[in-house]
């Protein structure tokens, strides 16, 4: 993420590069058109930009081979590549700013080959992802999901997969990604969400953002839900089947406060800057991560609201039940390891 993180929070303190324009649309090819109509008002008037233009690219990972390149509508690059149809396919989609080289991306691909032999396709859009307008961003993600759900329908062409054995998992604007993905393939099985991006989305129309219509199964971890200006750039709105709140889905603890943020931004330690803003957007990704192969359990639990919340039922993370459905609260320490053994909570 680096000083990208600098870009995000002037972008998103300010939306005055975002300026409606009159009803326009774009189109790209088999992709199809994009107007900026609404319900697509929330990119505010900006349309998003072709394929090319925002350098999508995917690489497929297994224990055999890593970063093995293979493109949409070629065939012979998915033919020729490690792609086991036997194996379960996981696409994993970063959010603004970043990009597929990030360390928590190839931190999870590792945990994820670790676990089980699969085949994980890491989604690069990086120059979509990186624009100072931040809205600019939120209309690529339309494009960035029309391509990957391509992809998924030429590995199913090719290996003939089914469309149950896919998961998808985003990160912020990535998480939204999936949903345009889940619009365009009908039974795919899962989408998880990490701390899905709320400006732009929020209080929009399902169709813009992901449901749980998106998937068969599809789980959301909020960790940074809020207002912009409370610095928070996830959100507290039910998205999933399943939707994990740790530590309220908000600050995260081990996370800098509001207050210590801006000070540090009067105090011009703008190096600190990027960390701070983001440590509890990007705490989903390391909760996620983590357990894919520890041995200590998220344990979560059912409740109406935070105050409430009581009784294990059910966990969160990779290892989610696909049976599970509602809202489930849960605490997690302030460093790694983030689990907290069941018994703390006595």
């Amino acid at each position: 993420m680096g000083s990208d993180k600098v870009v995000l929070f002037v972008a998103l303190l300010s939306t005055t590069q975002a300026i409606l324009f009159g009803s326009k649309e774009v189109c790209y090819d088999q992709y199809g058109c994009f107007s900026n109509a609404k319900p697509f008002n929330n990119a505010k008037g900006n349309l998003p930009d072709s394929p090319e233009k925002q350098g999508i690219n995917f690489s497929l990972n297994t224990i055999e081979c890593v970063n093995q390149v293979i493109n949409v509508n070629d065939f012979g690059s998915i033919r020729d590549s490690y792609f086991n149809p036997d194996l379960k396919t996981i696409l994993i989609i970063h959010g603004y700013t970043d990009d597929g080289g990030a360390a928590w991306v190839v931190e999870m691909v590792d945990e994820l080959l670790y676990y089980q032999d699969a085949n994980v396709i890491v989604v690069d859009w990086k120059d979509g992802a990186g624009k100072i307008n931040y809205f600019k961003a939120v209309a690529n993600t339309r494009v960035v999901g029309a391509v990957a759900a391509q992809l998924i329908q030429d590995l199913k062409s090719v290996f003939g997969i089914s469309y149950s054995d896919v998961h998808v998992i985003g990160h912020s604007l990535g998480a939204h990604t999936g949903g345009y993905i889940g619009e365009i393939i009908s039974g795919l099985g899962r989408i998880t969400g990490l701390d899905p991006a709320g400006l732009g989305f929020e209080n929009y129309d399902a169709i813009v953002r992901l449901d749980p219509s998106d998937a068969d199964y599809v789980d959301v971890i909020h960790t940074d839900g809020g207002t912009i200006r409370q610095l928070a750039f996830g959100t507290l709105k039910a998205l999933g089947d399943a939707d994990f709140y740790p530590n309220d889905g908000k600050k995260q603890p081990g996370c800098p406060t509001i207050r210590t943020t801006l000070l540090d931004i009067f105090r011009d330690k703008l190096s600190k800057l990027p960390g701070n803003v983001a440590c509890s957007h990007m705490r989903a990704i390391d909760l996620f991560t983590e357990s894919i192969n520890s041995e200590c359990t998220f344990f979560s639990f059912p409740c109406s609201s935070w105050d409430n919340f009581h009784s294990d039922k059910c966990t969160m993370g990779y290892h989610s039940n696909k049976e599970t459905r509602g809202e489930f609260y849960l605490k997690t320490a302030s460093e790694e390891p983030f689990c907290i053994d069941k018994r703390r909570f006595n």
